[in-house]
């Protein structure tokens, strides 16, 4: 399978955001960004920043895996503080009763369907992203053009 088909997923995943940014402002549904609703501000910022991406994955298709390797850890560390911050919060409130338990609110379907899209494909980007670039790094040390494969035969005997 070559790198291009291999490294579609989250390709795709950036080119249909703006498919989610109209799910979230038409529809109400926000499974992209669940967690920055109360920051619209930083919602529509990191929408920008998607948008972005998204751009730079279709005009210059050969640097997606660094794009998806600068990407997807922002996405996770926005998605697991955006959930755990807020029940923390609940958490010291109750611990203070302070009392306005919002326990429901803080992991509702959408913050679910956010942590698991969000974290299965950043995941899946940055080990690729890894795997893709450590590769493209032994080929450049063995002077080879970026994208060929060479193939081990029987005679070949070097590491």
């Amino acid at each position: 399978m070559n790198e291009s088909m291999r490294y579609s997923i989250p390709r795709l995943y950036y080119l249909v955001t703006p498919a989610f940014i109209a799910l979230d402002y038409a529809v109400g549904v926000n499974v992209r960004v669940a967690v920055l609703d109360d920051l619209p501000q930083y919602k529509n910022l990191y929408y920008g920043f998607c948008i972005l991406c998204g751009l730079a994955v279709w005009f210059l298709p050969q640097y997606s895996v660094v794009v998806a390797l600068l990407e997807s850890p922002v996405n996770l560390l926005i998605t697991v503080l955006g959930m755990f911050l807020p029940y923390i919060e609940n958490l010291q409130r109750v611990a203070t009763l302070d009392g306005d338990w919002k326990a429901a609110e803080t992991f509702s379907v959408e913050g679910y369907t956010n942590l698991m899209i969000a974290g299965i494909i950043a995941v899946i980007a940055f080990h690729q992203s890894c795997e893709i670039l450590s590769r493209r790094f032994q080929e450049a040390i063995r002077g080879q053009p970026p994208g060929t494969r060479t193939h081990r035969t029987n005679n070949d005997h070097s590491g």
